[in-house]
């Protein structure tokens, strides 16, 4: 008789997520972290997303997000959830690039998400082109 198959782990233990299950994971969850590049530091900011395909999508007036679109920038997503009493958890990481909606795609993206949590006719669509999607989990139950 075969053995079942051993999860993927990383080097300290925590179980590897494949991409369908992380993109599960980023789909169960409404709010994440747009990572990137702002004046030589590192920001950090919540977005309400909606995935799309591989690709994180979200609404913005924030001037700085937008740049980072318009410059096509390098940019990581992250979202995760713990649970304390039962100290397990996960975390998925996107990275890619950011670009700015067109017309077509934005109204696609709108019709997709809904009516959004912020109305504002400023808001515009920034659509992370996913190039790596990892995921890593923690069940101390195992």
């Amino acid at each position: 008789m075969s053995q079942p198959p051993v999860p993927a782990t990383d080097h300290t233990g925590l179980r590897v997520m494949g991409i369908d299950e992380c993109l599960e994971r980023i789909a169960s969850v409404p709010v994440g972290r747009f990572a990137f590049h702002l004046d030589g530091e590192t920001a950090v900011l919540p977005v309400v997303h909606v995935l799309d395909g591989v690709d994180v999508c979200f609404r913005t007036a924030g001037d700085s997000k937008i740049q980072a679109a318009i410059d096509h920038a390098r940019v990581t997503y992250e979202v995760d959830s713990f649970d304390a009493e039962t100290r397990s958890g996960w975390s998925v990481v996107v990275n890619g690039n950011a670009v700015m909606a067109d017309e077509e795609d934005a109204q696609a993206l709108e019709d997709a998400a809904g009516r959004p949590w912020v109305p504002d006719e400023d808001l515009v669509w920034i659509r992370v082109r996913t190039q790596s999607v990892t995921g890593r989990e923690l069940d101390a139950g195992s």
